[in-house]
């Protein structure tokens, strides 16, 4: 029996994520604010939906990649993040209204693992289960269906998610409990926002020194600053680029991640300096 699968979110990272599902063969229904990517996945077969709530109802797993915490909680609790918009016969819009019992939602945007666990206190009267799985890796890996996936939740009901994993990721690790995956993953995206960070300052530097980006760029590949985002400098500029809401709307995401890491040392009692400096910082 073919696997009934819900993607809600087709942005740059999560349209290729839904394409590959869509070629995979899976009974896929799909939701966005946008009609262009609906467009492409409804013509790869896929079911286009008139809420979440009506993925919810369609599926058996539903996968989530909505920019940030508000986001997700307006897909899965309907919208106002569980009051809910009704639809005339008294049911809401989210996700959960029309969630199976026993279905699964699955989370690859990056948000507070306390906006995991909330959803999950709402979810469990209905016998539906959460899971956190971050993704990471960039778009020429998302259309490739190489990412690595950062996993947390039950593992029963993780090893029920591998059929979709392992048509989108090549790496999944499963980091432990409900939340723990995205703790995973605010610590990678510390990693890079700040090398990013201070590489636009290493840049800029090089610049007034009356050295070029591209050769400054060469020589950090091939010397000891090299990194991801030294390799993917200009790749990741042009994707900023694409960015529906352009440059700012990519940097928004990123300090989101970063205030987010630095929260979660704060909850911790981990002292982020780092994460810190570069959350308050303006990324102008």
């Amino acid at each position: 029996m073919t696997l009934a699968v819900g993607f809600i979110g087709l942005g740059n990272m999560g349209e290729p994520m839904a394409t590959n599902l869509a070629k995979a063969g899976f009974a896929l229904s799909v939701y966005d604010l946008r009609p262009e990517p609906l467009a492409r996945l409804a013509a790869l077969g896929a079911h286009v939906a008139r809420s979440p709530r009506e993925v919810g109802e369609r599926s058996e797993i539903v996968s989530c990649v909505v920019v940030d915490g508000r986001q997700v909680e307006s897909v899965f609790l309907g919208a106002g993040a569980g009051a809910g918009d009704r639809d005339g016969q008294g049911k809401g819009d989210g996700v959960l209204d029309g969630a199976r019992a026993d279905s699964i939602f699955l989370i690859h945007s990056t948000v507070s693992p306390l906006t995991c666990r909330k959803l999950a206190d709402a979810a469990r009267p209905k016998g539906v289960h959460v899971v956190d799985a971050s993704v990471s890796g960039g778009e020429e890996r998302s259309a490739a269906g190489t990412l690595s996936l950062m996993v947390g939740g039950e593992p029963a009901i993780i090893d029920r998610c591998r059929p979709v994993f392992d048509v989108i990721g090549e790496h999944v690790y499963h980091v432990g409990g409900l939340g723990q995956g995205l703790a995973a993953k605010l610590c990678n995206n510390l990693i890079l926002l700040a090398t990013m960070q201070t590489l636009e300052e290493a840049i800029e530097l090089a610049g007034a020194a009356g050295v070029d980006a591209k050769t400054m760029i060469e020589i950090a590949r091939t010397s000891t600053g090299d990194s991801w985002a030294v390799r993917n400098y200009f790749a990741t500029r042009e994707m900023m680029q694409r960015h529906p809401q352009g440059p700012a709307g990519a940097r928004k995401i990123g300090v989101k991640d970063l205030v987010l890491a630095a929260k979660l040392g704060h909850e911790l009692g981990i002292d982020v300096p780092v994460a810190d400096f570069f959350a308050a910082r303006p990324w102008d």
